[in-house]
């Protein structure tokens, strides 16, 4: 396939404090087998920033690349607003999202244009279900849930997991929901799928489409601060949220919560474990829920989210 013949498609590279990782990320979306291609990298430092300085010089490199196109905020904002940012100035027809510190396969675009384009208008986007994440401890071939079709209780209950890196979008799509809700400094990908489950289908390839490297360096470790991301999640998703059936609505306000109760538990407060548990009110599922997560949790040291 030419360039003349394939649609366009935009990645969108939002980075923060990620200089030092950035340049192995561009270049793995220059190395696609996909013919047409556009980067759009978002500096959110703050211009003038040791951060954003750092950032220009490593895309100084790229300045005669035609297919890359830089843009800075002038300010902090966050990584909503840099994606969305991104997408303004974009032209592609379809978006796919790039973390700073994370790298696409070389076949990863082109796997996602074999199918995308040739899905009807109920479906909103393509997601890999696979990644290979590296650790301190060595990399893991990592094959997530998959699902096709819409299930907004699916994908409310983390049982459907599409995280933003794993996906490619029509346009259309993105600019009929808004794109990402700029409130969100975390599980802005949680928020956004779940709207896009609410009103489109999703499809997913059977592929390993990236490499996720889990550096931790924007990962709260305080459950407080935990408990306000989560809780400004629920919230902004209760319209949704409200649609299902009582018993469906519960079980997602459960789970969602028992990740802040677990996260106590793991850093040994037993205390702030159990008042988190006791005003949750889970019933009868919490004893479900509680055996399913610290079993998995002991078993994979795991204990949220």
């Amino acid at each position: 396939m030419s360039d003349m013949e394939s649609p366009l498609v935009s990645v969108i590279i939002p980075t923060y404090g990620g200089a030092e990782y950035l340049k192995r990320c561009v270049d793995s979306v220059l190395a696609q087998t996909y013919p047409n291609l556009e980067i759009i990298v978002v500096d959110d430092n703050g211009i003038n920033t040791p951060n954003q300085l750092k950032t220009a010089k490593v895309m100084e490199e790229y300045r005669n690349v035609p297919s890359v196109k830089y843009v800075c905020h002038e300010v902090n904002i966050n990584g909503s607003a840099a994606r969305n940012t991104g997408v303004k100035n974009s032209k592609g027809e379809y978006i796919a999202l790039l973390d700073d510190d994370d790298i696409f396969f070389p076949t990863n675009i082109e796997e996602h244009m074999k199918v995308l384009p040739n899905l009807d208008d109920s479906f909103a986007l393509t997601y890999c279900s696979g990644i290979d994440e590296f650790t301190d401890t060595g990399v893991k071939r990592k094959m997530i849930k998959t699902f096709t079709g819409q299930d907004i209780y699916a994908i409310l209950m983390h049982n459907v997991t599409i995280s933003s890196t794993t996906i490619c979008i029509k346009r259309n799509v993105w600019e009929t929901l808004g794109g990402f809700d700029e409130t969100f400094k975390r599980h802005q990908d949680w928020e956004f799928t779940a709207r896009v489950m609410a009103k489109y289908k999703v499809y997913a390839l059977q592929h390993i489409g990236y490499k996720r490297y889990r550096i931790q360096r924007n990962n709260p470790t305080d459950p407080i601060v935990k408990k306000e991301y989560v809780m400004h999640y629920l919230n902004r998703l209760m319209p949704i949220i409200n649609t299902l059936p009582s018993s469906e609505r519960q079980d997602v306000l459960i789970k969602n919560r028992f990740g802040v109760c677990l996260s106590y538990l793991r850093k040994k407060r037993y205390m702030k474990f159990l008042r988190e548990y006791i005003d949750i009110h889970p019933g009868y599922r919490g004893f479900i829920f509680l055996f399913q997560w610290v079993s998995n949790g002991f078993k994979h040291k795991r204990y949220e989210l």
